[in-house]
């Protein structure tokens, strides 16, 4: 997997999902408050595993792009919370904003890395914690928002990029040797549960939804690509890749239900 050509459109895939939460509004009123809701999930995935991703040595660190991906990605998901009157999740929004900010007083350059022993679990811990209060949060009122107009189809692509999401998160939080995140870590098990499920996912939708033909199979197989890595966690890490290639899987879902939806 060439590392730095991974690197190159990590930014392009973010720019990707806010270009998708940007039509969604502008979509409305066909779109959906579900839709929002569910950009929001994925966007709060993205912020997360790009902000793991841009320090972590294990991968390729201090790219920039994925800086600029989780900076844009944490102000495009406040403005949509503003916009669409989530005041629990605005303020939860809040609190990771200001932990992503204080990530600023971790080493930026390899040199900066070895003159100092950096605070990973006091700064990155909780960014990983208030994403997740996030996520909570968010699967509320999705759970709440849910109404018997909905196809099926909609909420099925919306839980397998929901999937995808965590999985790529606790990959990005296992593939960090420093962070002390060990509570946070998904078990083998827990893992391989996961996998299956998605596999699973998407063998169903193939069967029951042939319409959706080349465009499931685009997300499929991207996410298919970096699968053996996600399954064989032995320590040869691949952080960036695992972030482009699922996080395109994720953004394909989404298009997928937000057209199924029209």
């Amino acid at each position: 997997m060439d590392m730095n050509k991974v690197a190159r459109v990590a930014s392009l895939l973010f720019l990707a999902v806010i270009a998708l939460t940007a039509q969604a509004q502008q979509a409305s009123p066909a779109q959906s408050r579900l839709q929002i809701i569910q950009d929001m999930r994925s966007l709060g995935f993205l912020v997360c595993a790009n902000a793991l991703v841009y320090f972590n040595q294990n991968g390729s660190p201090y790219d920039l792009r994925n800086k600029q991906s989780y900076q844009q990605g944490i102000k495009r998901l406040q403005d949509l919370a503003g916009n669409t009157n989530f005041p629990d999740i605005a303020a939860e929004l809040e609190r990771l904003r200001s932990h992503l900010d204080n990530v600023e007083s971790l080493p930026q350059t390899i040199s900066e890395l070895r003159a100092t022993e950096p605070s990973y679990a006091r700064v990155l811990l909780p960014v990983i914690e208030s994403h997740a209060q996030l996520q909570m949060l968010l699967d509320q009122q999705y759970a709440e928002s849910k109404g018997g107009e909905v196809s099926g189809v909609f909420g099925e692509l919306n839980a397998l990029s929901r999937d995808i999401g965590q999985l790529l998160v606790g990959y990005q939080i296992a593939a960090f040797s420093r962070l002390g995140a060990e509570m946070w870590v998904l078990s083998e098990e827990q893992t391989e549960e996961r996998d299956k499920n998605i596999v699973e996912a998407f063998n169903r939708l193939g069967v029951d939804y042939p319409y959706l033909g080349n465009e499931l199979k685009r997300s499929e197989s991207q996410y298919f690509f970096v699968r053996s890595m996600l399954l064989n966690q032995g320590g040869k890490w691949a952080p960036s890749g695992v972030e482009r290639f699922m996080g395109i899987s994720m953004v394909e879902l989404d298009k997928i239900a937000r057209e199924s939806a029209r």
